[in-house]
């Protein structure tokens, strides 16, 4: 026999009310689908991919990778065949890049707006658009960069003028706005931000983004990115740089757990090493050793590799290592004993 509120619950929603079972697949809080970043160790800390139909940010110091990373993210979308559009506000795409990580110019929606205010009317009028003639089609939406767009009244104001939470205040009420058509319209929304220091902080974080705390709180994922070590090709009398290791921790999750971290090598117009990611997440996680000589157990056998022939047993066994990094994604929480658990000082 069903209960008062059991009956009530299906009631309201046969009622036609515009609301659903939470546990409903139509529900817009459930995430069903996740974009792939084409590195399988960026994709196990931000619990699959970047979530579609909720937003990220992707944040941090310069040179960091940023917008190396957004880049093969399109590319992968567009193999998929999906929408993207990308909003350019530092006017600095570089092309020879872009086409070098996969991208394909000729589909990419591309805009170079000047203020905040341009950018939410494009996003706006995008989604609407796609919403109405290609209600199935999945569009990503990449923002470069939050920290980089003035406001209107910034522009027009003279050298000097400060206007003091006014980039906050705008962002805060696009954010209200366009957030709801995200998560309604089968949206993969993207932005890239940039880190600053507070001014007079003596003890604790000194660190905070562009923009104010809007797209702190709207963001479902939140990535940060650290400069790592520089990955350097010697030469008989000089060594070049050619790319860096970069070290991204997810502070904030909701669709997965959240604090995980891994670190994958960025080529300078290659995009990430998704081989050598693979390896470090594996060696973090206790699953290869740290040696000269490493062992890894797949296919039912012990294979014993140095790093130079790692490639080549990745390319091999990709669905397996896949199978491994990827294990407990889905429940991906703390199940063990949590009184043996402690404070991290």
């Amino acid at each position: 026999m069903k209960s008062a509120a059991a009956e009530l619950t299906i009631g309201l929603v046969e009622a036609e009310l515009n609301v659903s079972l939470l546990s409903s697949e139509t529900s817009s809080c459930v995430v069903t689908e996740w974009l792939s970043s084409g590195c399988v160790a960026l994709d196990r800390i931000l619990g699959g991919g970047f979530p579609v139909g909720r937003m990220t940010e992707i944040y941090g110091d310069t040179s960091t990778g940023k917008s190396l990373i957004v880049a093969q993210v399109a590319a992968v979308a567009q193999e998929d065949g999906h929408i993207v559009m990308m909003a350019d506000s530092e006017s600095a795409v570089s092309l020879p890049i872009m086409e070098a990580v996969g991208v394909d110019i000729d589909n990419l929606i591309y805009s170079n707006p000047d203020t905040v205010e341009e950018v939410f009317e494009q996003f706006e009028k995008a989604i609407e658009l796609k919403a109405k003639k290609y209600p199935d089609a999945l569009l990503v939406i990449i923002w470069d960069s939050v920290a980089s767009t003035s406001v209107e009244q910034e522009m027009d104001a003279d050298y000097g003028k400060a206007f003091m939470g006014r980039h906050a205040g705008v962002i805060s009420q696009a954010m209200r706005k366009i957030i709801r058509k995200v998560s309604k319209h089968r949206i993969c929304m993207i932005f890239i931000n940039q880190t600053r220091k507070k001014i007079g902080v003596m003890y604790g974080d000194d660190e905070t983004t562009f923009g104010g705390k809007a797209i702190h709180f709207h963001s479902s994922v939140r990535l940060r990115l650290k400069l790592g070590k520089k990955i350097v090709l010697k030469g008989k009398k000089k060594k070049k740089i050619i790319g860096i290791e970069t070290r991204g921790t997810v502070v904030k999750n909701k669709v997965a757990e959240p604090f995980h971290e891994a670190t994958f090598p960025i080529y300078f117009g290659h995009g990430i090493d998704d081989a050598l990611a693979a390896l470090y997440w594996l060696q973090d996680n206790e699953i290869v050793n740290k040696a000269n000589w490493m062992t890894v157990e797949l296919g039912g056998e012990e294979i014993k590799f140095q790093k130079s022939g790692w490639r080549k047993i990745f390319n091999k066994h990709y669905d397996e290592i896949w199978d491994i990094i990827m294990e407990d994604i889905e429940g991906g929480y703390f199940e063990g004993d949590a009184d043996k658990a402690e404070v991290d000082k």
